[in-house]
Parts: structure tokens; C-alpha cells; sequence
């Protein structure tokens, strides 16, 4: 008995010793306050992960009930779009792509998740893409990184930056 005690107050000891870890900081945030990042969870990765499977299936129906309803996207050059112009660039331009004979590939090589303040809820997942264009005449490859903000199983928002691959 005395045994066992001693190892229960170990432990107990050994958990309240416990910090959570964080690193880095942010000023994102508009409250004027500090931030430090903390590690996210599995779960706002796999949200991520159910956007590319689904833009893989080009459902865009289903791919609406995985967004906020003011959702919004920011391209690498500055240019924001709704969820409805996310779709409606994403089906012209693959609507482009097949009548010219073209494929444009998107595969993942990378996700990490993060959170600024884990009282308030919502996460930043960074997924990185490896992106492949063949044509008829030029191919190229780059990599997209994507910010992703995940609140409560919904994407609120997407941030891309592309890096080009060169081929010399």
C-alpha cells in the first residue's frame, strides 16, 4: 500500500511538472498581444487531408460542406476569392485543361498544425503540395504551400504561396 502511494504521488508529481511546449511568436492576431505557436492536432489535418481528396474528385458540393460559409481564399499574387469563385475558377480552369489535352497534378508532401491560442479554438495547418503541369508543348513543376485555418471542422481560410521548381 505504502508502495503504491509513493508511485501515485510520483506521477502526480510528474504531471503537474508538465508545461505545455511552445516556441516562436506571432503578431497576427488583433488584439496587439504576443502569441507563441503551440502544437495543433491530428484532427484539423485530416480536414486538410478531406480538401485535397475531395478537390481530387472535383465534388464541389461536397467540398462546400467542409468550408465556413465565409470562407475565403488569397492567392500567391494577392487576388481573394469567395468559396463560390474558388469553385467556379477551379471548374473553368479544369474544364481548360481537358479540352487542351493538359493535366495539372496536386500531391501532398507535407502537413504540420499549429495553434496560437488553444483556449480559443482553431488551428493553422500548413500543407505542402508538390505541383506537376504537363502541356502540349512545356511542362513544370512547383511547390504550393497552403495555410489553412481550421476552426471547429471547417476551413475558414486559405492562404497559397508557390515556389517554382526549375528544371536546368
Amino acid at each position: 500500500m505504502k508502495k503504491t502511494i509513493l508511485i501515485l504521488i510520483s506521477l502526480l508529481t510528474f504531471a503537474c511538472q508538465q508545461k505545455e511546449r511552445s516556441i516562436g511568436f506571432t503578431s497576427i492576431t488583433n488584439d496587439s498581444e504576443e502569441y507563441k505557436f503551440y502544437l495543433g492536432t491530428d484532427s484539423t489535418i485530416e480536414v486538410v487531408k478531406k480538401f485535397d481528396q475531395i478537390s481530387k474528385t472535383k465534388n464541389y458540393e461536397e467540398l462546400r460542406k467542409i468550408f465556413s460559409d465565409t470562407a475565403k481564399f488569397t492567392y500567391y499574387n494577392g487576388v481573394e476569392n469567395t468559396l463560390d469563385e474558388f469553385i467556379t475558377l477551379n471548374q473553368k480552369r479544369d474544364s481548360t485543361l481537358l479540352a487542351n489535352g493538359e493535366t495539372l497534378t496536386w500531391s501532398p508532401q507535407w502537413a504540420l498544425s499549429v495553434d496560437i491560442n488553444p483556449k480559443k479554438g482553431g488551428e493553422h495547418v500548413n500543407m505542402m503540395y508538390l505541383a506537376e503541369y504537363n502541356g502540349k508543348e512545356d511542362s513544370s513543376k512547383f511547390y504550393a504551400n497552403l495555410w489553412f485555418y481550421v476552426r471547429d471542422d471547417k476551413i475558414i481560410t486559405v492562404n497559397q504561396y508557390n515556389q517554382s521548381i526549375n528544371n536546368d
